[in-house]
């Protein structure tokens, strides 16, 4: 009760300094096109795309969206095509850029083994605080989405962050890398009871994440990485730690078969608030679309398109 009086009370807060904030003045980016180049007080790198639509005077919904390793914000708004509008005209969709962290050679996110000087956390919450101060944004519907490393950050590092997660409305990874850090094999193994750890302190997270059963570099049942002592949970477990040992949702989970794909099946605990959609056995390590992106290649196409899902999950969601 305590902790859902403090949300309400920080949310009511944000609110009211957020419509103070909002107002008729001209949009500071282009609307219906990715900005340029925008940076925080650190010089960390992102971009934003305000809908054709989007009016100052209307708080407005937020996604923000992490590539993966490797990546940069351009591949991801590639990838996810959230800035299609004709797949969204109601959010903006904030690209966040990732660091080479010293001793790499790869742009990757604090989740990573060998990231953990980065302070992606940081940057998130220094990107949010530079949205409220240039748009009008509503801070009750704030999301989170991701591709594999990026995903994991948003999985397992964002959503578990004693304090940013409260920021957050709800949350949704594609193909996350959900890494344990500084854990022998014997502790990882096996995969399916490994203890993940998480600091939230929120009992009714928002989590729905995707993953392919032919993900060759995030396993699906999960493996022990023995070149950084690290630990990648099975999906089913990591999925099943948040709708029962995080939120409480017990009974029978609910499982819907994905027509069209290999076995795929979507499996959602009470009211949707947690929902693994594992995407079928013959999807990668793939940002699932039933159309050709830069994951799939063509070699396997999805029976769904996950930024569908995504975006249509989202709006069942506020703080």
């Amino acid at each position: 009760m305590y902790l859902s009086a403090v949300f309400a009370l920080l949310s009511a807060a944000a609110t009211a300094v957020n419509a103070a904030q909002c107002s008729a003045g001209k949009p500071p980016f282009k609307t219906g096109e990715l900005s340029k180049d925008q940076f925080t007080a650190k010089g960390r790198r992102y971009r934003v795309h305000l809908p054709a639509g989007y009016d100052p005077t209307k708080p407005t919904p937020v996604i923000l969206s992490y590539h993966g390793a490797h990546g940069t914000i351009e591949k991801q708004c590639a990838l996810d095509q959230l800035t299609d509008p004709a797949r969204n005209r109601d959010y903006i969709v904030v690209y966040l850029q990732a660091l080479v962290p010293q001793g790499s050679d790869k742009t990757e996110w604090q989740v990573a083994p060998g990231a953990d000087k980065t302070d992606d956390v940081g940057f998130t919450a220094d990107v949010l605080a530079a949205l409220d101060g240039k748009l009008c944004v509503d801070p009750r519907r704030v999301y989170a989405t991701g591709k594999s490393q990026g995903g994991g950050f948003v999985g397992q590092t964002l959503a578990c962050d004693a304090t940013l997660s409260a920021r957050f409305a709800a949350f949704a990874p594609v193909a996350g890398a959900y890494y344990i850090k500084d854990t022998p094999r014997d502790k990882c193994e096996p995969t399916s009871r490994v203890a993940i750890p998480c600091a939230t302190r929120r009992k009714d997270t928002p989590v729905m994440a995707f993953h392919g059963g032919a993900d060759p570099t995030i396993p699906y049942r999960g493996t022990w990485r023995k070149k950084t002592n690290s630990c990648l949970p099975d999906i089913r477990h990591w999925a099943r730690e948040w709708a029962v040992a995080r939120d409480g949702l017990q009974g029978t989970q609910r499982n819907t078969t994905i027509p069209g794909s290999q076995h795929g099946v979507r499996s959602a605990w009470r009211d949707d608030r947690v929902v693994l959609v594992y995407a079928g056995d013959e999807v990668q390590h793939d940002w699932p679309s039933t159309t050709v992106n830069s994951d799939n290649k063509g070699h396997s196409v999805a029976a769904f398109n996950a930024s569908d899902d995504i975006i249509k999950w989202f709006g069942k969601w506020k703080l």
